[in-house]
């Protein structure tokens, strides 16, 4: 984590993806989505083929897996994945280094935010859990369970926060959050570590960092 600094030095925001980003959670990610192809008669994935196929909006995700969402209710899959989610969440660590991180910036009198597409009291739950309350001034996650966008609730974050976009920076692991950070004017720190894999993120973006 520590190859992050020279991105945040210079800022006095600096706001953060959850799942993926500090939350090490691809794994299980994996084995979850597994539980919902399986019955289906679905191919399974890997972790490999999950980094090359997860993507945003989440309904295009699922509906390249050949989930049929004519057929079946895209809420009610949202709300049962979810919910098989959660109830194994709290056994994956956080990324390696991001707790001292987070704590040495907070020492550094910084601004830091999350900004997820997890629903609001779930994502308040885990960073609860993990015991990281302190380290971040807003925590904002969406409405729902259907992990459409940040975008808008990315811009409701920097009003709240007072900060201007040219001081703050995003730093998240998917080409959604590499969106959100251009919708807001901000600059995007995407790591490798997460949800979607490092080549098809360099296609995207020049800056990338590999943390491992």
């Amino acid at each position: 984590m520590e190859r992050l600094a020279a991105h945040i030095r210079d800022k006095d925001h600096i706001i953060w993806d959850w799942n993926g980003t500090l939350l090490s959670d691809v794994a299980h990610a994996v084995d979850t989505i597994n539980r919902f192809l399986a019955p289906r008669g679905l191919p399974l994935m890997d972790l490999e083929r999950y980094r090359k196929t997860f993507r945003f909006p989440i309904r295009a995700y699922y509906e390249s897996l050949g989930f049929d969402l004519q057929a079946e209710s895209f809420p009610a899959l949202c709300d049962a994945y979810v919910e098989a989610f959660m109830a194994k969440v709290f056994e994956c660590p956080l990324v390696p280094g991001s707790r001292e991180l987070l704590q040495s910036i907070r020492e550094a009198g910084k601004t830091q935010s999350v900004l997820s597409a997890t629903h609001q009291p779930r994502l308040n739950r885990m960073v609860s859990a993990f015991g990281l309350e302190a380290c971040f001034d807003f925590v904002f996650g969406i409405e729902d369970t259907l992990a459409f966008s940040k975008v808008q609730r990315g811009h409701d974050l920097l009003r709240a926060s007072g900060i201007p976009a040219s001081r703050t920076v995003l730093i998240g692991d998917t080409d959604h959050d590499l969106e959100v950070g251009r919708a807001l004017g901000i600059r995007v720190v995407l790591v490798t570590h997460g949800h979607q894999c490092a080549d098809y993120l360099r296609t995207l973006h020049d800056l990338v960092v590999d943390l491992n």
